[in-house]
């Protein structure tokens, strides 16, 4: 079951916050993995997470207005449970909040997983590979379909933001 939650202001999970909420400027450091954090000054757009029970690997997003400015920062954390393997952490600068966005719709959720086993491993069977393949991409799968809901759902609320 995917789970998808977005974040208040208060950064806990539920519906959107008010309008009136969405004005509080304050500084934020976005960490980025093996590089200096972003810290900048603005609003939370939105922000969420998703997770599936068991999965591999699930994702979180904020989007932040930058204070003064049109640009916008999207930070995007893929978190692996697997003790061997480090948490993901990007912040990437726009100069507006459409190509943010496209750069979130072009993400692709599979990029930070690891295979769990080695495919030329001559201790494994052919029947095995293919198993251990199969298995992998069904988690894979999971992966994919949680963050098309959240990516989905970070999509409907900035939609629904925007004056028509």
């Amino acid at each position: 079951m995917v789970s998808v939650a977005i974040l208040d202001q208060a950064g806990t999970a539920g519906p959107p916050a008010p309008r009136e909420a969405d004005t509080a400027i304050r500084p934020v450091t976005l960490r980025v993995s093996g590089a200096k954090p972003v810290r900048l000054r603005g609003r939370l757009l939105t922000g969420g997470h998703s997770r599936a029970t068991g999965c591999i690997a699930w994702h979180e997003v904020e989007v932040w207005q930058i204070a003064g400015s049109r640009e916008v920062a999207v930070a995007l954390r893929t978190h692996r449970p697997d003790g061997d393997a480090a948490d993901v952490h990007r912040a990437e600068l726009f100069p507006d909040l459409a190509e943010a966005l496209d750069w979130l719709e072009a993400f692709d959720p599979l990029a930070d997983l690891s295979v769990d086993f080695d495919a030329s491993d001559r201790r494994l069977s052919g029947v095995e590979v293919a198993l251990r393949a199969a298995a992998l991409r069904g988690r894979a799968e999971v992966v994919t379909r949680e963050w098309r809901a959240l990516l989905g759902e970070v999509l409907f609320v900035l939609d629904a933001d925007t004056p028509a």
